[in-house]
């Protein structure tokens, strides 16, 4: 092995070289973006990685990093996203490394077909995210605070409870209303777990991704205004975010 290795940031389908006056520098200590050509208009965007600083042991050691690894993770992604208008972008993971270009388009030529699916899913369309969570807690915790006796302040606290109950059961409601009138303007939709562990429900109501056509971002923003400023009124918030390169829709 030489001393660096092909750091691969993701796979481009365009009808050119792709361009890279713009792009990222990439990583922390990896060479400038670069196109290799994997044949019938499929590029990788990879960097020259020095394997001191890139090696398997090194990279083990960076993990225990948090710091460093957020900061890794941050610039792969803006790598990623500098190409989020090409006809197809496919983001590969943090810490794809091989020993040359050629070990990284042997692996191309590998996976050629499910790249190609990929690419055909994905192609003219990008990734928009959406949370829908609970507004402020309900009147009667103020109450509570203020109860002198022990009945008024357990009579409170069940009241708390049986309105926290009712706003998450009406919330989750509106969440999966506005998740299927959203997902009728997007050609996919996936809808993540909510957060595990702990006996207090998760606040958020919804997270969700859209893969929606490039053609068809104008309505689905609509959509998600309209559906924002109704939810508002009734005291839940929707974030839309985006938009990003298709990470949900992509199995790799």
């Amino acid at each position: 092995m030489g001393s660096t290795a092909t750091y691969v940031y993701c796979a481009v389908r365009a009808s050119g070289t792709p361009r890279m006056e713009r792009a990222p520098s990439g990583l922390p200590g990896i060479g400038k973006p670069r196109p290799v050509d994997a044949g019938d208009g499929l590029w990788l965007v990879v960097g020259n990685a020095p394997l001191p600083q890139y090696g398997e042991a090194s990279i083990a050691r960076g993990l225990q990093d948090l710091d460093w690894v957020t900061r890794c993770a941050i610039a792969h992604e803006s790598v990623v996203e500098r190409w989020i208008r090409a006809q197809a972008v496919v983001p590969m993971k943090l810490f794809t490394i091989f020993e040359s270009d050629e070990r990284a388009l042997a692996y191309v030529r590998q996976q050629r077909r499910k790249l190609d699916r990929i690419i055909r899913r994905v192609a003219g369309r990008c990734e928009w995210g959406v949370r829908i969570r609970l507004g402020s807690l309900p009147v009667p915790e103020r109450r509570a605070r203020r109860a002198t006796s022990g009945t008024g302040y357990l009579a409170a606290k069940k009241r708390i409870r049986d309105s926290a109950q009712e706003q998450g059961t009406r919330g989750q409601s509106r969440a999966n209303a506005a998740f299927a009138a959203l997902s009728s303007r997007a050609a996919e939709a996936r809808r993540h777990s909510p957060p595990a562990g702990g006996q207090v429900p998760s606040r958020l109501l919804l997270d969700a991704a859209f893969l929606v056509a490039t053609d068809r971002v104008a309505p689905f923003q609509a959509a998600a205004r309209r559906l924002a400023r109704e939810l508002k009124g009734d005291g839940f918030g929707l974030e839309l975010t985006g938009p990003w390169p298709p990470y949900n829709f992509i199995e790799l």
